[in-house]
């Protein structure tokens, strides 16, 4: 088996340790310049193909000499793994088993951020679903799916764990049965529903919202952090627990209750229990550190 595995991040890699042995190219995107020193970040799926001597192409766009170059390896199969560009049906015909991996029950959270939306939304059920690619986003004929539960204590990391641990097995066997010519594709059936991209606004909570839905916020935004402004500076927080039946008169947003390892903060209904911030310019801490040092009060607001 001949692979060329297409991807942009870092969360690929799993997929690719499994299936070293056939990857035969790594297509990925060119190095960004970040931050106010105008650093090239560097890409860590090349990083990743450097370190195991794997040939790689870092691409802005699909030229007919990308497209050559592809063809030269001559792959059997494509794997797609949060790569971040759509890719032509020159390239997607290049083999009979262009794949892309899916981490919701398409057709439901179609597009870029299924996972940050599923952990907003509240799901308590997902999968991983194997498509065979077309030129539409995340529209593809189902080769394969498995279904996982979610709990409501799941992150972002911890989902992705779980997509790991059904989707790596469930791709090998999407390549198998593929490449044989023992798949069976299906549809997908209904509208479905689209996961757009996290905007810069939606990173920042909102303390009117209820409880669970300020939880299933910072659980979907732990690669990131969502954040709050606690005494003119962001606050990021990490971890929380939501406790719906705790009924108070205070602003949305004040501190009504401290303890050493914890503290509440009221919302629209109920309160969240905040575990795990990162205050501006620091590392990220369990709670209690925060307390300790920056000693927040009762009736203090968070923005």
């Amino acid at each position: 088996m001949r692979i060329a595995f297409f991807s942009g991040s870092e969360i690929s890699i799993p997929f690719a340790e499994n299936l070293l042995g056939e990857i035969v190219l790594f297509v990925t995107l060119s190095p960004k310049i970040r931050g106010r020193g105008n650093k090239v970040s560097p890409n860590p799926v090349k990083l990743f193909a450097d370190e195991y001597n794997k040939a790689v192409l870092e691409i802005e766009n699909f030229s007919q000499q990308i497209v050559n170059e592809i063809l030269s390896y001559k792959p059997d199969a494509l794997v797609v793994f949060s790569f971040g560009k759509i890719i032509p049906k020159s390239i997607l015909e290049l083999t009979k088993c262009p794949l892309n991996i899916h981490p919701s029950d398409l057709p439901m959270y179609r597009g870029a951020s299924p996972i940050e939306r599923q952990l907003m939304d509240g799901v308590s059920k997902s999968a991983v679903t194997i498509i065979k690619m077309n030129e539409e986003i995340d529209k593809g004929e189902i080769l394969l799916k498995k279904h996982f539960d979610v709990s409501v204590y799941d992150d972002y990391f911890s989902f992705l764990k779980k997509v790991y641990d059904v989707g790596i097995p469930l791709l090998r066997e999407a390549l198998e049965c593929c490449l044989k010519g023992m798949c069976s594709p299906v549809p997908q059936v209904g509208e479905g529903s689209y996961a757009k991209k996290i905007r810069k606004e939606e990173e920042k909570i909102n303390w009117k919202e209820d409880a669970f839905r300020i939880h299933n916020r910072v659980r979907a935004l732990t690669r990131i952090g969502a954040y709050t402004i606690f005494r003119e500076k962001k606050l990021k927080i990490f971890k929380t627990d939501f406790l719906n039946e705790f009924f108070n008169n205070s602003t949305p947003g004040t501190i009504v209750y401290v303890h050493n390892e914890y503290f509440l903060v009221s919302s629209l209904k109920g309160c969240v229990k905040i575990l795990r911030v990162q205050p501006e310019g620091k590392k990220i801490m369990d709670v209690k550190d925060f307390i300790n040092g920056y000693k927040p009060k009762i009736g203090e607001v968070m923005l």
